[in-house]
């Protein structure tokens, strides 16, 4: 390693602290603005009492759903509009879900421009607000790696540190959002190659990711994101658990398709009509709204599916940890909750692609322990289900994203019982395995040594 692609103590201390508080009090600021639009769209306009992630059994049993249904035609698809104006004449690069922006400025010159962290926030808010499915993770990773790249202007570091300062900025974002900062330092050092690991960035990146999240647990509580519970398992259910980790593997490559199938769609269309770009996202919500739509007239379980097909899918994650979603719900969530972020996401609206593909993940590992439940109670008793939500969680997630301990750390951080680490590596690492080089994220590079990207084939390829 040369001199030049090595950081001082001076410098480790100036990424570290500078992003630790520049990504703290921005996710506090954008957490804040999803919470309160969230709470005036969906809340007072739609009348949808939402669940929300973290509350009690008792607290979250008392959501409902919307009383007018048929309004979130126009309110998705008006939050669609605004949202894709600001991106479209701000900063068109803010578009879509914010981690393959990051990762590319990393992989190429490291700069982002000023304006971008301002424009990412507003929008994707805006998105998520009106009911859009999408995450907050992905906008949080872009908004603290912009962070990376104005310090590092200011402060006129190298290109070596610069892009440094974009990872730990991933970390940093990821950790505070999460309340997981483990994870989140792990995360900028994995997320970046999908064979190899970044080392340089782990000291800088625990340093901002412990910031960042002492900050934003300050404003926000240090409760972990879905609450604390006690959660039983036996070593007789650990094959179950691989053939989860399979079944995962194959959800998530269904994942991949989709979204990018949805994404080379619109493209496609609006390329060859000559349809103005900023229309792409309201298309996109127009159809997620009379899909929601036409579920929820379909049957009381269709109505549940569909409104848990909208926004970041955390509540209804809780849900399925208090094991009170029906079988029928998460059997078509998966691919309700798919559909719906493909043709949000895809369709270029801002958003991340993190907290849906962990709601799919966690919404099968559901649905096949409540299967298991429901024939072989004797060893798959109903207090069992709630594990195979979290290794379902960890299990897609963490294949698709080709960041398979960083993953395993922040859930196990955001459920805080680190009891289930065995099932969890052996369905991770066979997810891992499955899906090879298919990766949600097309900006990885394929390891430091081959500095390739990845081509679109090999994403979308169902070669097993």
């Amino acid at each position: 390693m040369s001199s030049e692609e090595r950081l001082s103590l001076k410098k480790i201390l100036l990424i570290g602290i500078s992003l630790g508080i520049f990504s703290g009090f921005g996710a506090v600021l954008f957490f804040s603005g999803v919470k309160y639009l969230s709470q005036f769209v969906l809340n007072n306009l739609l009348g949808y009492v939402y669940p929300v992630e973290g509350n009690t059994a008792a607290e979250i049993s008392a959501w409902s759903p919307p009383d007018f249904i048929w309004l979130i035609i126009p309110i998705i698809t008006a939050g669609a509009l605004v949202s894709s104006i600001i991106v479209q004449r701000f900063a068109p690069e803010a578009e879509g879900h914010g981690t393959d922006s990051a990762l590319k400025s990393y992989h190429t010159d490291g700069k982002i421009r000023w304006r971008v962290p301002f424009v990412k926030a507003i929008s994707s808010i805006i998105t998520i607000g009106t009911g859009g499915s999408a995450g907050c993770e992905g906008p949080a990773v872009q908004i603290s790696a912009g962070f990376g790249s104005v310090i590092s202007d200011i402060f006129h570091l190298s290109p070596f540190e610069r892009k440094m300062a974009i990872a730990v900025g991933i970390g940093a974002g990821v950790g505070a959002i999460f309340k997981a900062p483990l994870g989140g330092a792990l995360l900028a050092a994995e997320i970046l190659y999908l064979r190899d690991f970044e080392y340089k960035t782990i000291i800088p990146a625990f340093i901002a990711s412990i910031i960042s999240y002492a900050i934003f647990g300050f404003f926000e509580g240090y409760t972990p994101l879905f609450g604390s519970a006690e959660l039983y398992w036996s070593v007789p259910q650990i094959p179950l658990f691989i053939i989860l980790g399979a079944a995962a593997a194959l959800i998530g490559l269904l994942y991949i398709k989709t979204f990018y199938g949805s994404k080379n769609l619109f493209d496609k269309i609006f390329t060859k009509y000559r349809i103005p770009k900023f229309l792409k996202p309201v298309a996109g919500a127009l159809i997620v709204g009379i899909f929601v739509v036409a579920m929820a007239y379909i049957s009381p379980e269709t109505l549940i599916t569909a409104v848990g097909s909208l926004g970041t899918g955390y509540g209804f994650v809780q849900l399925a940890l208090y094991n009170m979603l029906p079988l029928a719900v998460l059997i078509l969530i998966p691919f309700s909750k798919i559909l719906t972020t493909s043709l949000t996401i895809g369709s270029g609206a801002s958003g991340g692609v993190f907290a849906p593909g962990l709601s799919i993940g966690a919404f099968t590992g559901g649905a096949f322990g409540m299967i298991l439940y429901t024939f072989f109670p004797q060893i798959v008793p109903l207090e069992s289900v709630p594990v195979f939500v979290i290794v379902g969680m960890i299990a897609l997630f963490g294949g698709i994203s080709h960041a398979p301990a960083a993953v395993m750390i922040m859930v196990l951080e955001m459920t805080t019982n680190f009891s289930i680490l065995v099932p969890a590596m052996a369905a991770v690492i066979l997810s891992v395995i499955i899906l090879k080089d298919k990766t949600i994220f097309r900006q990885q590079r394929i390891s430091k040594e081959n500095q390739k990207t990845l081509d679109e084939d090999c994403a979308l390829s169902t070669d097993l």
